[in-house]
């Protein structure tokens, strides 16, 4: 059985969470630290942009200020994220711990996406894992949620949970939001260019792309997720936690 870390954050900034996480993989490249799974929230809520975006072509910078949302880069690459009700998981691994298969990117993907979905099942949520191969609409850059991706979770057939992966000095690091509501007034209000805006059939994209667990009408609190996702890893691992706070 594999020793890994668990660790529960309360609520912080989107600067925070991010250093977190970037602390945490150097930890486990340096030997400091065993694998982990961290799950957070934010606070304030905040907009993530993915590492190669560019910031002045997909966000309204004064939207962001008059909404109270925290703006940041992530390390991780993929497109923008607004964090608001939800629960994020990440989780850093070595590149050659089993759990990931010693594979790419995809095949890490597929990993935790299985944790994810038993998660779901734990919780009587009926989830799926998109395939490998997806017809992408043709989309203006801009939110993560309105982009379908190879092995990311699906409920009802809308998106519910949005990762991002990087790797450096031979350590993994993905984290993923897990929607318990979609923000799509909020993604209209600060996106500069969206295809959020509408589509052909008249409605918006986002809201037909992806969904929350409340907005499907799941009744699943912050610490029911908290507990399914603990023990759902602990057996897709296999893994035994031992909880700890970040120094």
């Amino acid at each position: 059985m594999n020793q890994w870390r668990l660790i529960l954050d309360p609520p912080l900034p989107g600067k925070i969470n991010m250093e977190k996480d970037i602390k945490l993989m150097s930890e486990v490249n340096e030997g400091d630290s065993l694998p982990t799974l961290r799950l957070y929230r934010w606070s304030p809520p905040a907009v993530s942009i993915g590492f190669f975006q560019d910031e002045d072509k997909i966000i309204n910078r004064q939207a962001c200020l008059d909404l109270g949302l925290d703006l940041v880069r992530r390390p991780t690459g993929g497109r923008a994220v607004i964090h608001s009700d939800e629960l994020t998981y990440s989780i850093v691994v070595p590149e050659t711990d089993p759990f990931t298969d010693r594979g790419g990117v995809i095949d890490v993907y597929r990993a935790i996406s299985r944790g994810v979905v038993k998660a779901f099942n734990l919780l009587n949520i009926s989830a799926s894992i998109t395939s490998a191969s997806i017809e992408r609409p043709n989309l203006d850059p801009g939110s993560c949620f309105d982009t379908p991706s190879a092995y990311e979770v699906q409920v009802k057939g809308r998106k519910i949970v949005g990762s991002a992966q990087l790797r450096r000095d031979g350590v993994i690091l993905q984290h993923g939001s897990i929607l318990f509501s979609l923000p799509g007034d909020l993604y209209e209000k600060v996106l500069i260019k969206s295809s959020t805006k509408g589509s052909r059939e008249g409605g918006s994209v986002l809201n037909q792309m992806a969904a929350g667990l409340l907005d499907l009408g799941y009744r699943v609190s912050y610490e029911d997720m908290t507990r399914a996702l603990v023990k759902a890893f602990s057996m897709v691992i296999p893994a035994v936690f031992s909880s700890s706070n970040c120094k």
